[in-house]
């Protein structure tokens, strides 16, 4: 892993076909590069390098499981929202 990026590299062998770079990860999960950024940044999702590739990436299965996660919690409401019991 490295410091200034929080990137960690990977082979290019491995699957490049479960990366997504940024713009394709925002489009998939309907929300802006910059909530993407801010994903990133609090670590909630993991950022990827690949040898021989220029660009950050995300796998789409972490992606996915944020997203949810992030559905879920709107259900939930948040905290301390007003509810009216008629």
């Amino acid at each position: 892993m490295f410091a200034h990026t929080g990137a960690m590299r990977l082979h290019p062998a491995d699957e490049l076909s479960e990366l997504l770079n940024l713009d394709q990860a925002a489009r998939l999960a309907n929300v802006s590069r910059r909530t993407l950024d801010r994903w990133i940044a609090s670590r909630r999702l993991r950022v990827y390098e690949v040898r021989g590739h220029t660009g950050r990436y995300v796998r789409e299965d972490e992606l996915l499981e944020v997203e949810r996660e992030r559905r879920r919690s709107r259900r939930r409401g948040r905290p301390g929202a007003r509810v009216n019991v008629a």
